[in-house]
Parts: structure tokens; C-alpha cells; sequence
């Protein structure tokens, strides 16, 4: 299912970051050229919380992508052929594992 909205995902955060960018080049340009009123300290308010936002998301997709690294790692380390062999014995655990396989 993430992969069905991972377009969707891209596009939209590309957008939220231009605009980000576009919203934060004109604040600037309309906090210097009036100087400091009450709008400008709302404005700088705004433009504040839209960096903090930016900055949230990209650390979120960080931290996303390293736990997706850490993932493939443990999943490539894993002792396959152990872990997989079916036995009467063992069939809870070969269940557990396909389960878990699947999932990730």
C-alpha cells in the first residue's frame, strides 16, 4: 500500500518544499522591506513554524529510510536456512518466521 502512494508522497512533499522555499524568500523580502510592524512579527511567526515543519518532515523521512537500512541489514543477516526448515518439532517457530518474513 506505500508503494501505491509513494507518487503521491513525492509530489506532494516536493511541493510542500518549494513552497516552503517561495513563502520563506517572500517573507524576507516583505519583513526587510517594511521593517518591523506587527505583520512582520506574525509573518516571522509563520515563516518560523514553516521551516520547523520542513525540517520535521525531512527528519522524519531520515529517520525512516535508516530504519528501512536497518531492516534489510538484520533481514539479510538472518540464518536462512536454519531458521526456515520445517519440522514437527520446530513448526511454531518455521510459522513464526514465515509470518515475520512476510510482514517485512
Amino acid at each position: 500500500q506505500l508503494g501505491q502512494l509513494k507518487p503521491f508522497l513525492q509530489t506532494t512533499f516536493l511541493v510542500m518544499f518549494y513552497s516552503a522555499a517561495l513563502f520563506l524568500a517572500i517573507g524576507t523580502f516583505m519583513i526587510s522591506a517594511n521593517g518591523t510592524t506587527t505583520y512582520g512579527v506574525i509573518l516571522s511567526g509563520f515563516l518560523f513554524a514553516l521551516l520547523l515543519e520542513c525540517y520535521w518532515c525531512c527528519q522524519l523521512v531520515d529517520r525512516l529510510n535508516e530504519v528501512n537500512t536497518q531492516i534489510g541489514i538484520l533481514l539479510c543477516s538472518l540464518d536462512w536456512p536454519v531458521e526456515l526448515q520445517y519440522t514437527k518439532a520446530t513448526a511454531s517457530r518455521y510459522r513464526q518466521a514465515r509470518s515475520s518474513l512476510l510482514i517485512m
